[in-house]
């Protein structure tokens, strides 16, 4: 590894925001090599070990790493600090290494990781904007609507675990917000229907469980025919595989889809 990618931390507060997500905001001497221009969006690998333990620091070259990616949802250049929201699911150290680590985390507790790493943004040229996604995908979307120029219009539509998983967004007049409870793998994809499409070239940005995904990108090719160039469908997990697992699902599924 090299160590100027890598970053070590510590938990300045942890907060519950909702029923099934938290926030955890790291302060530490290596932020100040972070980037904080960041786009929106931008992630970074969290590292454990085989026991879902956090690294405090670089890794021995025979030791199992797990790594978990989390979106950056604010990098502060002035207060040093940088803040990611976890979604908890599960419980205990079935809920995954990641998620079981966050819940229990205290201030003064050392994360290590490594990033950041950046995806594909929405579309530059559109008339207005679609953002979709599950609660994985709402630190991404909620760091994506606060940085739309004022003027932007379009929908976000979110699918929550439970009412009280509503946030307060800062996004644009003109982008509503959709919350959608309790969805199932096609719900998200069903949405597309029961929205009033605006006139002009849209521009699409979607994450969410692999199925879900799948059902998002079908219903853009078959029922509302947009370009692909207008368009950004990725899942961020897959029900019942591990990360790794559904990194080599995704890749195997992307290759048949663009074959």
């Amino acid at each position: 590894m090299k160590k100027r990618n890598y970053y070590q931390v510590q938990v300045q507060s942890s907060q519950r925001l909702t029923p099934t997500m938290q926030r955890l905001v790291f302060q530490g001497e290596d932020l100040q090599r972070f980037p904080h221009d960041t786009p929106a969006g931008s992630y970074i690998k969290l590292l454990f070990n085989q026991y879902g333990e956090s690294f405090t620091d670089a890794p021995a070259e025979n030791e199992t790493v797990l790594m978990r990616t989390y979106t950056v949802r604010h990098a502060d250049a002035k207060t040093g600090t940088l803040t990611v929201d976890f979604m908890l699911h599960g419980e205990g150290v079935e809920s995954g290494p990641a998620s079981h680590w966050a819940v229990n985390a205290k201030p003064g507790d050392t994360l290590y990781f490594g990033g950041p790493g950046t995806s594909k943004g929405l579309a530059d040229e559109r008339d207005w904007v679609l953002l979709m996604g599950d609660m994985t995908a709402l630190p991404a979307i909620s760091a994506q609507l606060e940085n739309l120029p004022a003027d932007t219009k379009g929908y976000a539509v979110i699918s929550i675990e439970d009412a009280d998983d509503k946030q307060a967004l800062t996004h644009p007049d003109n982008v509503d917000i959709i919350w959608v409870e309790n969805a199932g793998s096609d719900t998200l994809a069903s949405s597309l229907a029961a929205i009033r499409w605006l006139d002009g070239t849209p521009a699409v940005w979607a994450a969410c469980e692999f199925s879900s995904m799948r059902a998002i990108r079908s219903a853009l090719d078959e029922q509302f025919d947009i370009p692909r160039s207008q368009v950004y469908v990725t899942s961020y997990w897959r029900k019942g595989r591990s990360e790794d697992q559904h990194k080599i699902d995704k890749r195997e599924d992307l290759a048949q889809y663009n074959g």
